[in-house]
């Protein structure tokens, strides 16, 4: 993209001044960008080991407490740590800052049971965005932005003048963080009366238009969809309810689920499937022979989805 290192630090300067982040192709993906300040970029070289590899969670909508199911068993067994990079679009967005965080994955569920319990007695759409918002204020702890810089990635969807996918990595604040986990999850005229949101003077919307799965920083990621993936012709799915098709719920139930909030046993039975498919794909890769620490100092030489 630059010549050389002079020239990148007059552009990076230029961009600073303007107040607009850069826009960085991923190499291995051409159509994929990101959100690069110079700040992120001092701040990711100063990021010398991350453990690999990193896990990715989809676009879920209400079909969260699968994914926090997920996330407890690759806690519990030492697949994600303080060092294992994050990334999320929408759902999958929340439960990387929830992970990062240090919260319990149950006080999460029970986070998300009086969030499904307030739109179950209120209505959802339109007034989903709200609810959301002061849940996560209420449930992310006052360093929530710090604990994810650098480590969870947030996709976000920009709309003008064409739809590409943007990864945001750095968080000047708990409120910055909200407002990019919130803009990732916004649902064109679902979470709020309006065709879209701006997040840092873009027009943006569902972080799972343009990056339903996207990469972390980790030389591999570990893709995690809540979603049956084989139905949904998609590939190289790690964990997903095709690790564990018994007795399974129909697409149309989940997408149901996935709209509207479904009733405390039925959150809770998706918490427990996601923890069990995440154990069907632990005994198919053991995490002694997984995880290993990578010299991981360019965000983008290091990008492998």
């Amino acid at each position: 993209m630059f010549k050389d290192d002079e020239e990148s630090e007059s552009y990076f300067l230029k961009r600073r001044k303007e107040g607009i982040a850069s826009v960085v192709e991923d190499p291995v993906q051409p159509e994929v960008v990101w959100e690069q300040t110079e700040k992120d970029v001092e701040a990711e070289k100063s990021l010398k080991t991350v453990t690999s590899p990193g896990f990715s969670f989809s676009a879920a909508g209400l079909l969260f407490p699968y994914h926090l199911g997920v996330a407890k068993l690759l806690i519990e067994k030492g697949y994600i740590k303080e060092t294992t990079p994050l990334a999320g679009s929408s759902a999958g967005a929340i439960v990387c800052a929830v992970v990062a965080s240090g919260a319990s994955m149950q006080e999460a569920l029970d986070a998300t049971k009086i969030l499904a319990q307030d739109c179950r007695l209120k209505g959802t759409a339109f007034r989903l965005g709200a609810v959301l918002r002061e849940v996560l204020e209420r449930f992310l702890p006052d360093d929530a932005h710090i604990r994810c810089n650098g480590r969870v990635r947030v996709a976000v969807t920009q709309i003008l003048w064409r739809p590409r996918g943007l990864l945001i990595d750095q968080f000047d604040s708990k409120e910055d963080l909200i407002n990019a986990v919130f803009t990732s999850s916004f649902i064109p005229g679902y979470l709020a009366p309006r065709p879209a949101t701006f997040f840092r003077n873009r027009l943006c919307i569902d972080g799972g238009l343009t990056l339903f799965m996207p990469p972390t920083s980790a030389a591999q990621t570990v893709r995690i969809c809540a979603f049956p993936a084989g139905r949904l012709g998609l590939q190289g799915i790690g964990i997903s309810p095709d690790c564990n098709p018994e007795n399974r719920a129909t697409p149309r139930q989940l997408l149901n689920w996935a709209l509207e909030p479904a009733e405390d046993d039925i959150l809770d039975k998706l918490f427990e499937q996601g923890y069990a498919d995440a154990a069907v794909w632990a005994q198919e890769n053991p995490v002694e022979d997984l995880i290993r620490d990578d010299d991981s100092s360019s965000i983008g030489s290091s990008l492998v989805q």
